[in-house]
């Protein structure tokens, strides 16, 4: 009981007897763990001269920072610590400020007076110009006979950082004190900060796409762990920037154990707000050496089956074909392989397996086809939505002709719903390996509203959304087919007709009768090029994914034509871009078409493979 009033009320023990004073500090010392301290895990752990202090979440190591703001000056001042270890000629905290600093400076004080050493001044940083928002390390050297001292046994040892800044009521934010540049007790941390990337940044390390961030990322600014991305040894960090429109920028900082070792930005005759054109619009490489990281290790990736199988790694392509070996740091991913036979144009199989490993210190095999298929992720929900008259385009008077009617027959509702079914299980299902389908309903027709076309193929969904409307569908299904009469009572075609299928708001999308011409029951290129088009947008929008140079539109720049391959149409195309193994290169241009590619190789590849292995989540 005692120890514990003690430990509590340090003050008033210490006025006790001499004998007490040593046990009191020492019971003090136990309590504190100085990994904790230096962590500002608790704010219990500093004092603060001045402002107000916070614990904050927004940390760059750890669980928690310390927050400091209403102050213009302030000491922080750590509680006494016992013997640290790490100890090097270098010394560096984080600070977040809210706001670039137009002035302001810090400093870094140690006291160990057991070992001689009375309230040292390491130094003073220029803050003025530090990026807002963001951490930055702040280093001081560390003199020869402070570290000889901090190298020894004590319980004495306190730190105190001095912030001068501007007048500030927001928070500057302090964390991971830490000597750097030391041999690591453990294997080597390897961190990464994105300052700008628009509109897309992707990074590889030894071939292996690690991740992709978008211009809006969250983790933008943010100095992030990514050492399991990184093996023992020399590492290639592959940094591709990605262009859909207007100007581009940059910026990618790498730190192994907090020693900078990549600092890559934009050069000004390609960051210089102008426009630049679509697609990878940069593509660098960098050798970053992490040998206290644990070793590369062989997984060997095989497929029983007749025809090999395509390697995807956490949901991307791998651009590897089964049997094949992958080095890979210990971690754990997720091995998916993709099987599947082609007999154009309607007879196509596929089925996708995937598997969680754990890679260790060994190597390994993985049998994925030891696995059952996956089957159905993604079930589209379609509605189509039958407008029974529309009041087309006549160029003779120069906009809709009420004259100029189209009807929709029953009959062209059987079309475009057995077209829809067959366009399902013909060619989604098995060009998506097995993973998505669609659940097509013939909604009760539109019959007292028609549709107006005001300009040739210029359809008024507005108008007919306003008189008619569909926004209440929504709650039932994932897309809603408007199907327009491009035919009158009679059969014939209406004058001036529209052959104008499109997609929009990733919901809706606009068929005409002049695109169900292929008869009853055969799979429809048209409605399956449409409902991608609404997959490509959630894939852009909410994924926040590439969609590459044109997207849907860009098969003849990525060496997709029609008929290639001798697939009906632009299958060929789709059954790459469904499966998320369309190839991009830096080389590839918007206004220019590419060779016919034939097999996929690269290292970008594009499609909505994301979206039908985890779904479109719209409802």
């Amino acid at each position: 009981m005692m120890t514990t009033s003690c430990a509590l009320a340090l003050a008033a023990c210490a006025q006790g007897t001499s004998t007490d004073e040593p046990f009191v500090d020492e019971v003090g010392q136990a309590l504190v763990n100085p990994a904790s301290v230096l962590g500002f895990e608790s704010t219990a752990d500093w004092t603060a001269s001045g402002g107000v202090k916070s614990a904050s979440a927004d940390h760059s190591e750890g669980t928690s920072a310390l927050a400091l703001r209403n102050f213009n000056f302030a000491e922080l001042q750590s509680v006494p610590l016992t013997t640290v270890s790490g100890v090097t000629s270098t010394i560096a905290f984080d600070l977040k400020p809210p706001v670039s600093p137009g002035f302001g400076n810090a400093q870094l004080v140690v006291n160990i007076p057991s070992q001689g050493v009375h309230s040292v001044w390491l130094g003073q940083v220029n803050l003025a110009g530090l990026p807002a928002g963001t951490y930055s390390p702040i280093s001081f050297n560390v003199p020869a006979s402070v570290v000889s001292a901090l190298s020894n046994t004590y319980s004495d040892l306190t730190f105190k950082i001095v912030l001068n800044v501007p007048q500030t009521t927001t928070d500057y934010v302090v964390d991971n004190l830490r000597f750097v540049g030391g041999a690591p007790a453990g294997p080597s941390k390897v961190e990464l900060r994105v300052s700008s990337a628009d509109d897309r940044l992707v990074l590889y390390v030894n071939g292996l796409q690690r991740r992709m961030f978008d211009i809006d990322d969250p983790s933008i600014g943010q100095r992030i762990d990514v050492s399991d991305w990184f093996g023992s040894g020399d590492n290639d960090l592959r940094i591709q920037t990605l262009n859909t429109e207007g100007s581009t920028s940059y910026g990618v900082e790498v730190w192994v154990d907090d020693q900078l070792v990549v600092n890559a930005t934009c050069p000004a005759t390609l960051c210089n707000g102008q426009e630049v054109r679509q697609g990878i619009v940069a593509d660098l490489t960098y050798s970053v050496d992490t040998p206290n990281r644990p070793a590369y290790q062989p997984v060997t990736v095989t497929a029983t089956s007749a025809q090999p199988g395509k390697v995807y790694v956490n949901d991307v392509y791998t651009g590897r074909s089964t049997p094949t070996t992958l080095s890979l740091p210990p971690g754990n991913y997720t091995i998916g392989v993709g099987l599947g036979t082609q007999s154009p144009p309607y007879d196509y199989t596929g089925s996708y397996r995937e598997q969680s490993v754990v890679v260790g210190a060994s190597p390994m095999t993985v049998d994925v086809t030891a696995n059952p298929p996956l089957g159905i992720q993604e079930d589209t929900r379609i509605g189509i939505l039958p407008i029974r008259t529309s009041i087309n385009y006549s160029a003779s008077l120069g906009g809709a002709d009420p004259s100029n009617v189209g009807v929709l027959s029953e009959d062209d509702i059987e079309r475009l719903l057995t077209q829809a079914r067959a366009t399902s299980a013909r060619w989604l299902e098995p060009l998506s390996y097995g993973l998505a389908k669609w659940t097509v309903d013939v909604l009760p027709p539109v019959e007292d509203v028609p549709i107006y076309e005001p300009n040739h193929d210029g359809w008024d969904t507005g108008r007919f959304q306003s008189e008619h409307p569909t926004a209440h569908l929504l709650s039932d299904y994932d897309m809603i087919v408007l199907f327009i009469p491009q035919h009158r009572a009679d059969g014939s075609l209406v004058d001036d007709e529209s052959n104008l299928a499109w997609a929009w708001d990733d919901r809706y999308l606009a068929i005409p009768t002049t695109y169900t011409g292929e008869g009853i029951g055969v799979p429809n290129a048209g409605l399956l090029h449409e409902v991608m088009h609404n997959y490509e947008g959630y894939n852009r929008n909410v994924l926040r994914s590439y969609n590459g140079i044109h997207g849907l539109h860009g098969s003849s720049n990525h060496g997709y034509y029609a008929g290639s391959n001798g697939e009906h149409d632009f299958v060929y195309f789709y059954r790459h871009f469904l499966r998320g193994q369309v190839a991009e290169f830096e080389a590839m241009r918007p206004d220019q078409d590419w060779p016919s590619i034939g097999a996929t190789s690269g290292s970008l590849y594009l499609g909505v493979f994301p979206v039908l292995r985890h779904g479109f989540n719209v409802r």
